[in-house]
């Protein structure tokens, strides 16, 4: 085929002439993206070819290159990304194998990223790549080449835009469970030969803490002990004081459930939380709580570490600064909509906006309902707002509220974040697959948690009860679906990783014969006591009853 022979002779001297000599190169580039036959996986070669060439230029060319694909419209910019998804996902399946082609292919996927990342034609997700994300891809193996000091192997950790949230998390609980190895080696090492303390030589973090009002303040002492000895990496154990139990999981489930409740309770004074909204936030205060908020950084980063989700909802732009990202006005939206929309509204006025008799200074709820004036800049309380500052004003403004008025609160927050959550591979998340991780996703996949339940006291999957619970399940409305989860775990929250991965994983016991008892839940455990019901309506009233009225928290 001409239109073949010329592309290929194309490449070939493009490869061949040096950049220096060569200014149509990128010219050159365009014409051959815009090849109809990279589409079809018959020509294979030339989409290999194109890759190498784009992986083998110098570091200011390929910055010139992402230039050009920034101006790619959105279907240009898809083109090119299903055409090298494609290449990498049957190059793997087919050779089982990372060729070299692969690896470039990676690499310019790389630079199309980059140009998204400024244009922002195509969600991020479309850069997740199907046949490193699957299950039997050996993610173990890439984390190995990555980490190892050598690094002469190709890794996909090294080009982390290819990695669905799944997979980073289980390449983040990867990163964590080495930690935490050397953490233990290195307690018992201090155990044989030193004397040092209990909580020095012991290989795991032990939290022995009192219900109730005790709760916070006994955790509070034990953390910045830890803290002080640097142990906070260390698999985490919980026990309740008078309480006998193994923590195997539920445990620690139950205690952040607690820790979370108390300290998100707007009566605690720490965090707000709007009805309208549904979110929280810092709240605005001059008492030093610091030690407190801190606590909350670092209550999240060990539920990172261990692998459990936390009950609460921020705004995205507390996961953006988290990242070390700047909040911006549409950032406001989704926190304040209101004072975002009366804003918004102030920017686009046609008339004089200084007859509205704003100035630099506005007024926030400090603590308990006192109401302070604050200046956005010095002298702004006699500083009228008008047409030519008011941008200035909404700036300003919105940078009062996302940052100044709560900067104390946030940053002991955020340092007690980065005590446990500073590895390299939680620097691959974006904000939205940050809050995936710590607060689980909200699309319910029940076959995949059918397909990974245990069965417990003389059931199995092949009961008839069983059989009839999940015909029941699956025929729920979604909201009856998320009341079922909430039920049994105590959140509507999914992990990151699918109810595949439920920590602990979900199990159904036989409750007794047949019964008009309705089905109980130990979510902590996320443990279903079940009735052995004489019929399927006689199961489906019993359960639908038990999600009506039940709280989902504490049942048994």
């Amino acid at each position: 085929m001409a239109l073949y022979r010329g592309t290929e002779r194309l490449l070939a001297a493009m490869a061949s002439t040096s950049s220096a000599a060569n200014p149509g190169l990128l010219r050159q580039l365009a014409i051959v993206l815009a090849n109809p036959l990279l589409e079809d996986m018959d020509y294979c070669e030339l989409t290999a070819a194109v890759c190498a060439l784009m992986a083998g230029l110098t570091e200011a060319l390929k910055g010139q290159v992402v230039a050009l694909l920034a101006a790619y419209n959105k279907p240009e910019m898809e083109r090119l990304v299903v055409i090298l998804q494609q290449y990498i996902t049957l190059t793997l399946y087919q050779q089982q194998a990372i060729t070299r082609g692969v690896e470039d292919a990676t690499r310019a996927l790389g630079m199309l990223c980059q140009a998204n990342d400024r244009s922002r034609v195509l969600p991020y997700s479309e850069f997740y790549n199907d046949a490193v994300n699957n299950e039997d891809f050996n993610i173990k193996e890439d984390f190995r080449r990555w980490r190892a000091s050598y690094k002469r192997d190709f890794s996909f950790c090294e080009y982390p835009y290819v990695f669905d949230p799944s997979s980073k998390a289980r390449i983040l609980q990867l990163e964590n469970q080495m930690e935490q190895l050397n953490e233990l080696q290195d307690a018992l090492f201090r155990g044989l030969f030193t004397a040092g303390s209990t909580l020095e030589v012991c290989p795991f973090l032990v939290l022995k803490v009192r219900r109730g009002g005790y709760l916070v303040h006994d955790t509070l002492v034990q953390i910045n002990r830890a803290k002080e000895q640097d142990a906070l990496k260390k698999p985490l154990k919980v026990k309740f004081v008078g309480e006998e139990g193994v923590d195997e999981g539920g445990v620690q489930k139950e205690f952040f459930q607690l820790l979370v409740r108390e300290l998100f309770n707007p009566d605690y004074g720490m965090f707000t939380y709007d009805e309208r909204t549904r979110l929280n936030w810092f709240r605005a205060s001059h008492l030093d709580m610091d030690t407190e908020f801190e606590l909350v950084g670092i209550l999240i980063g060990l539920a990172i570490y261990n692998s459990h989700i936390l009950e609460f909802s921020f705004p995205m732009v507390l996961y953006k600064k988290l990242m070390g990202q700047k909040p911006g006005f549409d950032d406001l939206a989704e926190l304040y909509p209101e004072v975002h929309a009366s804003l918004k509204k102030t920017l686009a006025y046609e008339g004089e906006v200084a007859e509205w008799g704003l100035y630099f200074q506005v007024e926030m709820e400090v603590g308990f309902g006192e109401i302070e004036s604050v200046e956005l800049i010095p002298g702004g309380a006699t500083m009228p707002v008008n047409n030519a500052n008011r941008a200035e004003y909404v700036r300003l403004y919105t940078q009062h509220l996302l940052e100044t008025a709560t900067a104390r609160q946030f940053t002991h927050f955020r340092a007690g974040f980065l005590r446990l959550c500073s590895g390299n591979a939680l620097e691959w998340f974006r904000p939205e697959e940050l809050e995936l991780l710590v607060c689980g996703g909200r699309e319910l996949d029940l076959a995949a948690l059918e397909q990974h339940t245990l069965y417990d006291d003389g059931f199995t999957a092949e009961s008839q009860v069983v059989r009839w619970f999940w015909e029941v399940v699956h025929a729920l409305d979604e909201a009856k679906k998320k009341r079922l989860l909430f039920f049994v775990t105590g959140s509507d929250r999914v992990p990151i990783k699918g109810l595949a991965h439920l920590n602990p994983p979900f199990v159904i016991s036989r409750m007794g014969g047949d019964s008009d008892r309705l089905p109980t839940a130990h979510t902590c455990f996320n443990h279903l006591l079940l009735p052995q019901y004489s019929s399927l309506d006689s199961l489906r009233q019993r359960l639908e009853c038990a999600l009506d009225n039940a709280e989902g928290f504490g049942l048994m």
